[in-house]
């Protein structure tokens, strides 16, 4: 028998087939049987080793040769509230080019009643070949109130109905510098950065109601993905007592409604509610589960490069067919040296670990000064987001201070026209996967949904490939020396969100370990194909959390 576990000497549910375990510091660890007892693993092996576990009472699932079981995948980077309220909006990701995208619009204008707001995001400076205009919305969408997220969420595009009451409301700053004008100095209907939040008063109301069944609904899509972790670095709209964000999360958890696992995170303005709350990094909610972990402060050192407002150490290529970026030449930074000490050293004596963006590499850099100085919590690591850009020499920095490097491979083939139109050969420095593991640094995986898709076999494909499956054969691979290979980038979607935030009995399938486990056609963990195409096109048969099914395929008949 690989391994046993001391607790419960009855298995609920026994399966055999191909089981990768995770077990070891490399490979995929497989084994012929695993045993399920009490939501946890209780032993792995052969099927024979099993066989003592096995009563009457115990289900078996004798999976073919062409399935297997990989331990369930955390995603260390999707902002749950904003995934689940995105879902029910407009999405204009994938709508390539001007006219495609004001079509789309005009077509959902015409199906919403007169009085309704027209929320959406996904459309994109780089496809829309420009920035988009309030103009641009009268004319397919005249008199509507109109607020669209951009493709990265760091601007939004509103309406001429929009400006008007946020002027009328006093809600329209005229020096706001992050509020892009004429050259007249009117407001075009761009709103950067962290003008974008100035909608968030005028926008519906969600009620409880909505929001949970949005909630529920959303942790479904992702069980049937194969998820059954994030990390949720929290939402915009979160109101800052909590009620909306992290607290209504543990609320659904203790009730047992909501099929996922979720480490939920604070914004700036909530640190006051959290710290007089007691709300410390790592604790569960105390009402008997364990669906709910409160996360990280989650604060913000630069924008983003689909803006152009990652903070960069050298301008932005002079050339770049968009234009400047936004806050000067080499973009804009959000946060001080100083205000980023400040805000950590007072989260850190609260018990609470930092996660803080940064894109470009100069914010990378700000940011590893501030953490690499930073007291430890003992909960978890303290974590750099989305890390886009690192200058070569600031690589080292992660593994040496053990700060986790969270990254989202899909923003590689999502961002590789624009990286190379913005930032021309520092190309070669972006997205160092293979470079960071060498230093011994976690690299938590996530997909940053509602940014890109939550398909965490498309964002493994990518670490593996370096590229987009669905790009044509003959487009290169970006730096393909920093692929991750197959099994450490399931080790990165798997094992490393687990052990940032501080668990270790999670994100593997030994004695132990919680249950959290999908069946999954074996071809592609095999051979990813040399686009990823085939781990990509990985879909699920099952997804089981603490051993019970959270998600079957209606044709999977174990």
């Amino acid at each position: 028998m690989t391994s046993a576990h001391p607790g419960p000497r009855i298995a609920d549910l026994v399966i055999e087939g191909a089981i990768a375990t995770l077990d070891g510091p490399t490979g995929l660890g497989w084994v012929d049987a695993i045993a399920i007892g009490g939501g946890r693993v209780l032993a792995t092996g052969r099927a024979a080793d099993v066989v003592p576990l096995v009563d009457a009472g115990t289900r078996t699932w004798r999976l073919p040769p062409h399935l297997a079981v990989v331990p369930g995948i955390t995603d260390a980077h999707l902002h749950l509230g904003m995934a689940a309220r995105a879902a029910t909006n407009l999405d204009l990701g994938g709508v390539e080019g001007r006219e495609a995208v004001l079509d789309t619009i005009r077509a959902t204008h015409r199906s919403l009643p007169g009085d309704a707001w027209l929320e959406g995001h996904g459309w994109s400076l780089d496809t829309f070949g420009g920035w988009p205009t309030a103009a641009d919305l009268a004319t397919v969408a005249p008199g509507r109130l109109v607020a669209l997220w951009s493709h990265d969420h760091h601007a939004r595009w509103v309406s001429t109905p929009v400006l008007e009451l946020l002027s009328a409301r006093d809600l329209l700053p005229a020096d706001q510098a992050l509020i892009r004008r004429d050259e007249r100095g009117a407001p075009t209907g761009l709103l950067h950065e962290a003008a974008a939040a100035l909608v968030e008063p005028l926008l519906p109301a969600w009620d409880s109601a909505r929001r949970i069944a949005a909630l529920t609904g959303y942790a479904t899509t992702l069980a049937a993905l194969g998820i059954t972790g994030v990390h949720d670095p929290g939402d915009l709209g979160d109101d800052d007592d909590l009620d909306d964000g992290p607290f209504l999360v543990r609320s659904l958890a203790a009730a047992h409604r909501l099929p996922l696992r979720v480490t939920a995170s604070v914004r700036e303005r909530q640190l006051d509610a959290a710290i007089a709350a007691g709300w410390r990094t790592g604790e569960g909610s105390g009402l008997g589960d364990d669906r709910y972990r409160a996360g990280w402060l989650k604060l913000f050192t630069d924008g983003s490069l689909g803006s152009r407002s990652a903070a960069l150490l050298a301008p932005y290529e002079p050339d770049d067919p968009r234009g400047r970026p936004v806050g000067g030449p080499a973009g804009l930074a959000t946060m001080t040296h100083d205000q980023l000490r400040r805000l950590g050293d007072r989260a850190t004596r609260a018990g609470i670990a930092l996660q803080v963006h940064a894109i470009g590499d100069a914010a990378v850099r700000l940011a590893l000064d501030v953490l690499e100085r930073l007291p430890r919590v003992p909960a978890a690591l303290h974590r750099l987001e989305h890390v886009q850009l690192i200058d070569p020499v600031d690589v080292a920095r992660f593994g040496a201070a053990t700060i986790a490097a969270s990254v989202q491979p899909c923003h590689l083939a999502t961002d590789a026209d624009a990286m190379r139109d913005a930032w021309g050969d520092r190309v070669a420095a972006t997205f160092p996967l293979a470079s960071l593991d060498a230093t011994g640094a976690l690299l938590p995986l996530g997909t940053d949904a509602p940014v890109e898709p939550p398909d965490p076999w498309r964002n493994l494909a990518v670490a593996v490939t370096r590229r987009d499956a669905a790009w044509p054969p003959a487009h290169p691979s970006v730096s393909p020396t920093e692929a991750l290979t197959v099994d450490r980038a399931l080790r990165a979607a798997c094992i490393d969100p687990a052990r940032t935030a501080g668990r270790t009995d999670l994100g593997s399938l030994t004695a132990g370990c919680i249950a959290d486990l999908v069946v999954v056609p074996v071809a592609g963990l095999l051979d990813p194909g040399d686009r990823g195409q085939h781990l990509a096109a990985t879909r699920l048969l099952a997804t089981l959390i603490d051993g019970e099914v959270a998600w079957q395929d209606p044709g999977f008949d174990p």
